[in-house]
């Protein structure tokens, strides 16, 4: 068998010790369900035009369980129709014929590729061609002439017979069959109790419009229960739409038993004709709107596991990113650990000499010792305040603060201090007053570093005689303005537009990781809900960062 076409719960899963149980409980189930059937009908005969539920419970049955489980409904087809006071030889045709149909069902929904969960337009497709244009036109021909070699009908009868036969069989298998499968495939999931109260509450329903209120037009009753069928369908699935088609049915045969309602009210013919239509059109809408609105949630998962891995992929990315940025930003805070560590390094190892040079000419006396120890304590003290500050600077901010900008950018600027003084470039900071902000105090810092960075490279890389970079803070509006301006000529216009895509560098021999840029305008619009542009002025090329200002009273 297909995986996932016929039932998951193969008839092989079962042992010799299971496998007859089974058996007798299909014989078992079909002879009561044909029992019921033939109780309600029109005419009570072997042939009759209202539903035979058996062979819907027969062919789900068969279509969950496998091949295998066909004697369940050879013994009971053969009871029913012994029970009917037919002869063997008839009997035994007539369930022959019937078990031969639910091994072309199973051979079919295989060779199709039809899934019995039922979950496509497709697979209810192929259900409902199956069952019309293949199995029934078979079992009524097989059962017709079994009834015709018997004798219980003549030839003149046949074509009617014929036709009752396909027809019954053919309600009763696009009504139970999907009913069957869907509750034996969603047995485990389903909350029963809940189940019948949805069921006992359409159940009465029903029973108001065709048996109480006694309407008798087919058209109002259609559209006072296809809605309802329709709502349940969309929000509850397609078991308990399955579940209605089959109340409908069971009270709308009830009221012509009774003789009462909309199928009762015109000739047989009408008659016949109403109720079936109505049964019909129940399974039809079920089967339907079911397999469109599974396809609906199928394709809604899909997309949402597909929209997921974007993200999670995206995430990953920004994240790979990120660790390459924070390794750029480590070799840059390693050179400038090596700038502060260079004098005192020096002056270190001055002192070192001095010590040695005092006790080879043996001067070496405590003082002298004392003023060694002072003085290297004094400069070992001083690196590591300039590790400490480094490490504080760079790390990551776990809960969002209010934090002033102004200090976020003086933090900027200690760190780039000693390269910008090595390079002689001169740092204006322009603020009429403390400004403050919401979010990551640490990464407002960094991104800050990242542009202030990017116009110091720019400015070395140019035959700049007064290199310079002006700050302006001032608000607009309820927003922050960062202006960050050089005199370095300006960006390109043919890379303008590009500086902030992610591995874009416009330095020179490719120096540049082409992620400084880009993480700060990340960290800027993600983490502090701002922006950050670029444009080029007369004299270089300005960056703006906008934020949304926090006021003093924390709003």
């Amino acid at each position: 068998m297909m995986k996932n076409s016929i039932g998951t719960m193969k008839c092989d899963d079962f042992s010799h010790t299971h496998y007859w149980p089974l058996v007798l409980a299909i014989a078992l189930l079909y002879f009561v369900s044909a029992k019921l059937s033939f109780a309600v009908s029109m005419e009570h005969s072997v042939v009759t035009i209202v539903i035979f539920a058996a062979e819907g419970i027969a062919l789900g049955s068969v279509l969950y369980f496998g091949k295998r489980v066909w004697p369940g409904i050879f013994l009971g087809q053969l009871a029913v129709a012994l029970d009917n006071g037919l002869g063997l030889v008839p009997a035994l045709g007539i369930s022959a014929g019937n078990s031969v149909e639910a091994v072309m069902a199973v051979s079919l929904f295989t060779f199709y590729g039809i899934d019995t969960r039922l979950r496509r337009l497709r697979d209810v497709t192929g259900l409902v061609l199956i069952v019309i244009l293949v199995l029934q036109p078979f079992s009524a021909l097989v059962g017709n002439l079994s009834l015709l070699a018997g004798g219980i009908i003549d030839l003149a009868e046949f074509p009617k017979s014929l036709l009752s036969w396909w027809f019954g069989n053919l309600m009763g298998q696009l009504l139970f069959a999907p009913f069957t499968l869907l509750l034996l495939h969603n047995y485990r999931k389903t909350d029963f109790l809940n189940f019948f109260m949805y069921g006992a509450v359409f159940a009465l329903y029903v029973y108001i419009l065709e048996i109480q209120t006694d309407i008798e037009n087919v058209s109002l009753l259609l559209a006072l229960t296809i809605p309802v069928v329709t709502i349940v369908v969309a929000y509850k699935g397609m078991l308990y739409g399955s579940l209605f088609a089959i109340i409908v049915a069971i009270f709308s045969s009830y009221s012509v038993y009774l003789g009462v309602g909309a199928f009762s009210a015109g000739t047989l013919v009408d008659n016949i004709i109403n109720i079936n239509f109505f049964i019909l059109a129940h399974i039809f809408v079920m089967l339907t709107a079911g397999a469109l609105f599974e396809e609906r949630k199928k394709n809604m998962a899909s997309l949402q596991e597909r929209v997921n891995e974007a993200l999670e992929k995206n995430r990953k990315h920004q994240m790979l990113m990120l660790q390459q940025s924070r390794l750029a930003q480590m070799g840059e805070l390693i050179g400038m650990i090596a700038h502060q560590w260079r004098q005192p390094l020096n002056n270190l190892s001055l002192n070192n000499q001095l010590l040695v040079s005092r006790y080879q000419r043996g001067l070496l006396d405590d003082q002298a010792v004392e003023n060694f120890k002072q003085k290297s304590q004094q400069m070992v003290q001083s690196m590591s305040e300039t590790i400490d500050d480094f490490r504080a600077f760079y790390r990551i901010d776990r809960e969002k603060r209010r934090f002033s900008i102004n200090a976020g950018i003086e933090r900027a600027l200690e760190i780039m201090d000693i390269g910008m003084i090595q390079d002689t470039i001169a740092v204006t900071v322009d603020a009429k007053e403390e400004y403050f902000g919401y979010g990551y105090p640490n990464e407002f810092s960094q991104s800050v570093l990242n542009i202030v960075n990017n116009a110091k490279d720019a400015l070395t890389e140019n035959s700049v005689e007064y290199k310079e970079i002006v700050i302006r803070l001032e608000r607009s509006d309820r927003n922050i303005r960062i202006s960050i301006e050089d005199n370095a000529g300006g960006i390109p216009e043919e890379i303008i537009n590009n500086i902030f895509d992610p591995y874009f560098s416009g330095k020179k021999n490719s120096e540049g990781t082409g992620l400084g840029l880009y993480m700060a305008k990340l960290i800027i619009s993600d983490h502090f809900g701002g922006d950050i542009s670029a444009e080029n002025t007369q004299k270089g090329a300005r960056f703006t960062i906008t934020l949304p200002e926090e006021k003093r009273d924390g709003t």
